[in-house]
């Protein structure tokens, strides 16, 4: 797990100084985060213009896996971030054909072979989470490439005389980027509370998608998918648990290897019990002791998941880690932090803070922890995918009950569930279920925005699908995971100097959940049906009965007690993003209606205060 930046220019400047040393320096420090255990840098020896530089956290072979890394005579270099999960078996087919490898069991090593052997189809025979930027001075090409997924964040820009690419935007920025302000991706921003790939939140600035590679020759820029998620289908045979259990427990078994200790985050919610479940089994099986499993609790009891957590350690028979923590205190300080050092453009999802205190402390474990990150996209656990269902299979009863639940509760989620019953097709209602603001409150922050620059909803990439709930399904993959989940557990992990692997995005995992049919993987009572019943023995019954608990701090009432004032300051400001008289007064109106507890606008205002930090700079 590292973070990686570089800059290559096609023709070479005469004075032979694209970019300083001086400079490289600063984006080294931006990056030392992901990177403490080491530092690497690479100039291309005909060209000076073209530079590679990488910071190291060390978990696969700490005394050779240096980088930027070479082929046996520097043709090739790379930079690469994540883990290549399969290295051995690509190793041992590399040498098979004649390859030399210099390091032991570096599966960085395997990238710069592999694309001496295989060129870009080398990523069809890659198993792993990874970002990576190789440059072979031969044929002068440079190759980008995104896990299937979108694990590993990868950013560039295509400059006059060539592109520029870094782990971060910070990073990117400080390359030489520009760096102009989309209002298309602001009025996104505000809808969904995320950035999708290839958004960001500048106009000229993109990420790779899950997936995806960059080849880059000249002035040649080629963009392609090696790899799309399998069509689901609600009416494919009935699977077979024994498969799903078999290939799940395959994925954890690869996730294992390393270099240094490992840990399991556990919450005590499904995933991550079936995860820490697995881990247990395949340690016992290969002659390890137990595991470390790491939950953290806070003082608010509505947010505290360490009972079930511990109940679900003694089950599989873990050492477990319980953290205390104290958020409320520095909460404003712990945001600006993440928002300057690691996530360069705004993000409203509140949890990226009990994220990061987890990550925090399971540092103080182990420098690599495993997650079951993935598990609700892939296997049905959001509430609104069976909102979905219900509304598309029942429309008129839907109205009904949603025009009684505003009369006893109207609060976000239920004002959320009435706007999708009046939408007439499941992409709307996805839409509706997911919005942050709506088109008029978005018209109103940004008074200038064109019709053209309104984004009601992020493409539906699959708009024919007919099981609506599915349809959500993919959507989330496509979007919502990497956009948000994945984005997030990067940028709160790599704070820490903290990898974290995700058993369920193994593409053979993904392409089973895609095989199973909607009716095993949820109902209208319940979600996850498939994971539940392939591994009962190691789901206790309190757990799997559990209703699904987000994992989130009361951010909301902070919001009317110590951070009341700090919020409205910095909202309510003629140096804020939103200045116009109309904006204020609409923020105004939320903060009273929030504050005075007449409406619950969490969301939306932690929304707006991510939007502020990044706008402070």
């Amino acid at each position: 797990m590292c973070g990686f930046a570089g800059i290559i220019q096609w023709n070479s400047p005469a004075d032979k100084s694209a970019i300083s040393d001086a400079t490289l320096d600063t984006v080294d420090q931006l990056l030392a985060h992901r990177g403490p255990d080491g530092t690497g840098r690479w100039r291309d020896p005909h060209n000076p213009a073209c530079v590679l530089l990488h910071r190291r956290l060390s978990i696969v072979d700490i005394a050779g896996g240096r980088q930027p890394m070479g082929n046996e005579d520097q043709s090739v270099q790379v930079v690469f971030n994540g883990e290549i999960y399969n290295h051995r078996d690509l190793r041992s087919q590399l040498k098979q054909l004649g390859h030399s490898f210099a390091s032991d069991h570096s599966d960085t090593e395997v990238l710069v072979h592999g694309w001496e052997q295989w060129n870009s189809a080398m990523l069809e025979k890659l198993t792993g989470m990874f970002a990576f930027a190789l440059w072979d001075t031969r044929s002068r090409t440079l190759f980008l490439a995104r896990d299937r997924m979108g694990q590993k964040p990868l950013f560039y820009q295509s400059a006059d005389n060539g592109l520029y690419f870094a782990s971060t935007l910070l990073a990117l920025r400080a390359l030489g980027a520009r760096a102009v302000v989309s209002t298309r991706s602001v009025a996104g921003y505000l809808a969904h509370g995320y950035l999708p790939p290839p958004c960001t939140i500048y106009d000229s600035i993109f990420q790779l998608s899950p997936g995806e590679c960059l080849t880059a020759r000249q002035d040649q820029l080629h963009r392609q998918y090696y790899w799309q998620p399998a069509v689901s289908a609600s009416n494919a045979p009935a699977s077979d648990g024994a498969d799903i259990s078999a290939v799940i427990s395959a994925a954890v078994a690869s996730q294992m290897h390393a270099d240094v200790p490992m840990a399991c985050f556990l919450s005590g919610g499904i995933d991550s019990t079936i995860i820490a479940g697995l881990m247990q089994r395949h340690a016992a099986r290969i002659g390890l002791d137990r595991i470390n499993t790491i939950s953290i609790g806070f003082a608010e009891a509505a947010f505290d998941e360490t009972y079930f957590a511990q109940i679900a350690a003694r089950h599989i028979g873990s050492q477990h880690h319980t953290f205390q923590v104290s958020a409320g205190a520095d909460v404003m300080q712990t945001l600006q932090w993440l928002m300057r050092y690691t996530l360069g453009q705004p993000f409203a999802d509140s949890s990226i803070l009990p994220t990061y205190y987890l990550a925090n402390c399971a540092r103080m474990v182990a420098p690599c922890a495993i997650s079951g990150d993935g598990g609700d996209e892939l296997f049905g656990g959001y509430d609104r995918y069976r909102a979905i269902q219900l509304i598309t299979a029942a429309p008129g009863l839907s109205r009904v009950l949603a025009n009684a639940a505003m009369l006893v509760n109207p609060q976000p989620r239920t004002r959320r569930f009435a706007a999708a019953t009046q939408q007439t097709s499941w992409p709307l209602r996805y839409a509706a279920l997911t919005r942050l603001f709506f088109p008029t409150d978005i018209h109103t922050l940004l008074p200038g925005l064109s019709e053209d620059d309104f984004l009601l909803a992020w493409p539906a990439a699959r708009e024919k699908l007919s099981d609506a709930a599915r349809g959500a399904m993919q959507l989330d993959q496509r979007h919502y995971l990497p956009g948000d989940v994945l984005w997030k557990v990067d940028s709160a992990s790599m704070a820490n100097a903290l990898e974290v692997r995700s058993p369920f995005l193994d593409h053979h995992v993904t392409a089973c959940a895609a095989a199973i049919p909607t009716a095993e993987l949820l109902n209208y009572r319940s979600g996850k049906l498939a994971l539940k019943n392939s591994f009962p023995d190691l789901l206790p019954p309190v757990i799997s009965r559990r209703s699904k608990q987000g994992f989130g701090l009361p951010i909301g009432q902070w919001f009317r007690q110590q951070l009341r004032e700090p919020l409205h300051d910095l909202l309510i400001s003629k140096t804020g993003f939103f200045q116009s008289a109309e904006s204020q007064r609409f923020l105004q109106k939320l903060l009273q209606e929030h504050q005075q507890s007449h409406r619950d606008h969490t969301h939306r205002l932690f929304a707006c205060l991510m939007l502020e930090l990044w706008h402070q700079g």
